[in-house]
């Protein structure tokens, strides 16, 4: 009967719950292009999305130093 060394299922198991964790958060990114816009607002935003050619975007606004800035949010960037 063959054994096994001790301790390596326990490295086997943490290996393969490290690649899968990767490949997890892997495809759930998704990428945020920010821009100062004075005013931001969900027209203005949404305007600045299509004029730059982002596909499938979400927007937000976020303050910025001096104007808000923003956000179109694009999975799979």
């Amino acid at each position: 009967m063959a054994h096994a060394k001790k301790g390596t299922g326990g490295a086997l198991l943490i290996i393969a719950f490290v690649v899968a964790m990767a490949m997890v958060i892997s495809s759930c990114h998704a990428a945020d292009y920010c821009h100062a816009i004075f005013p931001c607002s969900d027209e203005t935003c949404t305007n600045y999305c299509q004029k730059n050619n982002y596909k499938n975007f979400q927007t937000y606004c976020t303050s910025g130093q001096y104007y808000p800035n923003c956000c179109c949010r694009v999975p799979d960037a």
